[in-house]
């Protein structure tokens, strides 16, 4: 990530590569439907996702080629080691994960931003960082990652007790119960997304200055702010 001269061997238009993964999803999904009832039967889970995939990749190719066409990606910005890491670690979790719309929905934000270069320039290792670190959060944690921040950017009442914490975030987030944020909360404290509590019965929480958001976590959510539909 640290090269951002062009790799001679990437001749393929970004949207050429999506259309190439589209046809092949196509492909893949026809054979399932020609094979015998069995293997049908035991395939239905993968057909689901398919479907989805292909959902998701063609809305991606529909928004990638509008930022195209307006001129919001330089031409010369495809062929640089950020953009390509990017592209495979959207495809990646695209074609190895179980995709849904939250998730799917952040790590497109994080790649249309890259690729614009507002936010970042395509030297920095930050794009690809926040990608890794956005596919490895469940919908969940991101939903209350997102809380958090739009509470922090409002500015917010001082917060003291886990239980108060708990309970603005599950109403802000329409997760609604107190005890399904504290199950996304831990986990993003061993992610390093949010600040861990304090006491020794570990009922407090210190909510400056983002409202227990770490710095990192922060500025992923920043960063994620700068996109802009196409």
């Amino acid at each position: 990530m640290g090269n951002d001269k062009p790799l001679a061997k990437w001749s393929q238009d970004t949207g050429d590569v999506i259309k190439d993964t589209l046809s092949q999803l196509a492909e893949g999904l026809t054979g399932i439907a020609a094979s015998d009832r069995k293997e049908l039967v035991f395939s239905v889970g993968h057909i689901l996702q398919s479907l989805r995939k292909g959902l998701f990749l063609s809305r991606f190719l529909e928004e990638w080629n509008a930022y195209r066409d307006k001129g919001r990606v330089k031409d010369d910005y495809l062929g640089t080691e950020q953009h390509q890491a990017c592209l495979q670690e959207l495809l990646e979790f695209l074609d190895h994960d179980s995709p849904d719309e939250i998730r799917f929905e952040t790590l497109k934000k994080i790649f249309l931003v890259a690729a614009t270069e507002t936010a970042s320039d395509r030297t920095s290792l930050l794009p690809y960082q926040f990608l890794r670190l956005s596919r490895g959060m469940s919908s969940g944690e991101i939903i209350v990652l997102n809380a958090t921040y739009q509470i922090a950017k409002e500015g917010f009442q001082e917060v003291s007790a886990a239980a108060q914490w708990l309970e603005i975030i599950a109403s802000r987030s329409g997760l609604k119960h107190p005890a399904l944020v504290e199950i996304h909360e831990e986990k993003l404290i061993q992610k390093y997304m949010i600040l861990g509590r304090r006491h020794t019965d570990r009922s407090g929480v210190i909510v400056k200055p983002h409202f227990r958001l770490t710095s990192l976590a922060f500025e992923l959510c920043e960063y994620i702010a700068n996109y802009e539909a196409s």
